[in-house]
């Protein structure tokens, strides 16, 4: 055997033994998560994820490895130790009303957690297609608002004025209706009054998270409404069994937050999107060739957020607060402007 095929043979072993200790890993994993539900602790522990983090950058550098290579490995792992540590007390009865991304990325979080779920919506088609990917079950809307217990829309905020929903709200007597629109303002007062008129209890979500798979760990904020005070608890822990951090809000706080958290900073990406590929024409200059670490991953920002460009157009439609943050960030870039610019003029007549 030749020093080459030797040299892969170890590394073979090697590949071995860390599959092992990964599984063996995952295994612990999953006991600290029947302890966590014990316990009513939240899957994600932020501080301990950090302390870990700490220990294994600096064991990274005792033994000469990238920090990059590290921090990207130890994502993954926090990710799928979570997945293991995933045990809900019970199976709930779930309806998801829509087939999109995040249609999708809601249905990989029940499927890792066990739950009942049908699939439903105007076009059975683009529903039975999601429902085969994770081998739910596809019925007609009429039939899955029989059978669930807890409804989730994930349509688009047009939908919920529609005459498809509003047959839809007249068939959701006793049921518990969730949307997960990012901004509220719109149609939070409509849905409230149409579950006081029709008798369900309407609770509004909001996943702080975009559409992709296996989402545990990210936060989910709940909006209460008029209709869902009793609901409230058995909900969060609800999500919060189900490897999401649940977060408990008015709505005026939700539409606040969002103005900083969504809004400002998405308006600022869409103008640099389009910022960026104007100036490299105005210069003639093939920008990717010249990527910086940094650019790099801003520009994977700016491509997902232009991915999605429509609802973040909504965003900044219907938020009562856009306004406002458009302003403060216009102003501040303004402010910047003006600093760079006097001090370049200041250098030109020193």
């Amino acid at each position: 055997m030749s020093e080459l095929e030797d040299l892969r043979k170890e590394i073979e072993e090697i590949d071995e033994n860390i599959i092992k200790l990964l599984s063996k890993r995952f295994q612990i994993s999953q006991q600290i998560g029947k302890i966590k539900k014990e316990k009513g602790i939240p899957i994600t522990d932020e501080n301990r994820e950090s302390k870990v983090k700490e220990k294994w950058i600096t064991l990274a550098r005792k033994y000469g490895i990238p920090e990059s290579f590290v921090e990207s490995f130890l994502t993954m792992i926090f990710s799928y130790s979570k997945l293991y540590q995933i045990n809900p007390k019970s199976k709930r009865r779930i309806v998801i009303i829509g087939y999109g991304g995040m249609a999708r990325s809601l249905s990989s979080l029940f499927k890792i957690s066990g739950q009942e779920v049908v699939i439903t919506g105007r076009d059975l088609k683009k529903a039975e297609a999601l429902s085969s990917e994770f081998n739910f079950v596809t019925m007609s809307v009429d039939s899955a608002l029989k059978w669930g217990e807890i409804i989730i829309s994930t349509l688009p905020p047009s939908a919920y004025f529609s005459d498809f929903m509003d047959e839809t709200y007249k068939k959701m007597k006793a049921k518990i209706f969730m949307d997960i629109t990012s901004s509220k303002a719109k149609i939070f007062k409509e849905l409230e009054d149409k579950s006081i008129k029709y008798n369900f209890m309407y609770l509004s979500i909001h996943p702080l998270f975009g559409p992709y798979l296996y989402p545990v760990g990210e936060k989910v904020v709940l909006i209460p409404s008029k209709t869902s005070a009793s609901i409230v608890r058995d909900i969060y822990e609800f999500f919060m069994d189900n490897g999401l951090v649940p977060l408990i809000s008015s709505l005026e706080e939700h539409e606040k937050a969002m103005s900083v958290v969504q809004v400002l900073p998405h308006f600022y990406l869409l103008a640099l999107s389009s910022s960026i590929q104007e100036l490299s024409k105005e210069l003639g200059i093939d920008f990717k060739k010249f990527e910086t670490t940094n650019f790099r991953e801003v520009y994977k920002i700016i491509n997902r957020i232009n991915e999605i460009k429509n609802v973040i157009l909504e965003i900044q439609e219907h938020n009562p607060y856009a306004d406002k943050a458009r302003e403060f960030g216009v102003r501040e870039l303004n402010n910047l402007y003006t600093q760079l610019m006097g001090k370049k003029n200041d250098a030109l007549h020193s």
